[in-house]
């Protein structure tokens, strides 16, 4: 899967120079490597929310297109193969996520990437997240696809109904850019309103954007048989989750011929400056510190510490 000249995928992934300069992760990036060539190795079909609604006319997310898998199963999936759809929610640092999907197009592997149009924060006004638009119009022409990560609600001052015209104009804006199928909210902070807590997934879609644009994860979304997630890994405090989290040893052997899965990664998560002390029970898993041992990288500048 080549981009044009500008790009050079496996360029863009290599380490940094130091790579102290970069921002803490939780996994290896080169795990990540690991994980796409076990998909080859298994066989395993990627498929992107696109391939799941060729054709249908199924636009009820409401009912978690209960419809389109209806179809799906009965005229798409072979029971001979397993399918995977990999979702990325870019929260921060969407570098890290030009690194991962550019390792994706050297493998001919392909995701579903949820952007924002712009982030939030409660400490800055202008938080940065600065996006390669050129890199990820190129990914979109090799079939990845680009998708909106809705964040309206504190945007908006967590008011519901400024929040639903900024989700509008969101839209609006990122079509002008990429062509928005998709929507995932984030899950972000929320705010109580008449005794309960509300949150992006909170904020209804558009009117106008009913029938046009289609709602895949967090509240309603897409069936699958088995989902595996990094998300909440910093805060978990559950054993099953924490041994969970092996997607190579653990997820990726269990999915089973017939079935369709889910697997979302946040990129973020992903480097090369890797603490595993972010949790200290997932610290304490030996196939974790199997991980960490073989895709640690020496920081030239430490070395150069020591051996002054």
């Amino acid at each position: 899967m080549i981009f044009n000249s500008k790009y050079n995928p496996a360029e863009i992934y290599s380490p940094p120079e130091h790579i102290s300069d970069e921002p803490i992760s939780n996994f290896p990036l080169k795990w990540y490597e690991e994980f796409l060539q076990r998909l080859i190795d298994l066989e395993i079909e990627v498929i992107t929310y696109r391939d799941l609604f060729d054709g249908s006319d199924d636009w009820n997310y409401r009912s978690n297109y209960k419809r389109e898998f209806i179809n799906w199963s009965k005229t798409v999936c072979d029971p001979n193969k397993r399918y995977l759809l990999i979702q990325h929610d870019v929260d921060n640092h969407p570098f890290f996520t030009k690194r991962m999907v550019a390792m994706e197009a050297v493998y001919g592997i392909r995701s579903n990437i949820f952007i924002f149009r712009h982030r939030y924060s409660s400490v800055c006004d202008d938080p940065p997240y600065e996006i390669d638009h050129e890199f990820f119009q190129e990914a979109q022409k090799r079939e990845f696809v680009i998708g909106y990560h809705q964040n309206a609600l504190p945007l908006a001052g967590f008011d519901v109904k400024k929040a639903i015209e900024r989700y509008g104009s969101d839209v609006l804006h990122l079509r002008q850019l990429y062509d928005i199928e998709f929507v995932v909210p984030h899950g972000g902070v929320g705010v109580e309103r008449d005794g309960r807590k509300i949150h992006n997934l909170d904020v209804p879609m558009p009117p106008e954007y009913e029938g046009n644009l289609r709602w895949v994860y967090n509240r309603y979304g897409a069936k699958f048989t088995k989902r595996w997630s990094d998300g909440g890994l910093r805060k978990t405090r559950d054993p099953k989750r924490i041994e969970g989290f092996d997607l190579v040893g653990k997820f990726l052997p269990s999915l089973k011929p017939g079935t369709r899965n889910f697997c979302l990664i946040h990129p973020q998560r992903w480097g090369y400056n890797v603490d595993p002390q972010q949790n200290l029970m997932l610290a304490e898993q030996a196939w974790y510190k199997q991980v960490c041992s073989k895709y640690s990288i020496p920081n030239p500048r430490d070395q150069s510490r020591l051996i002054s």
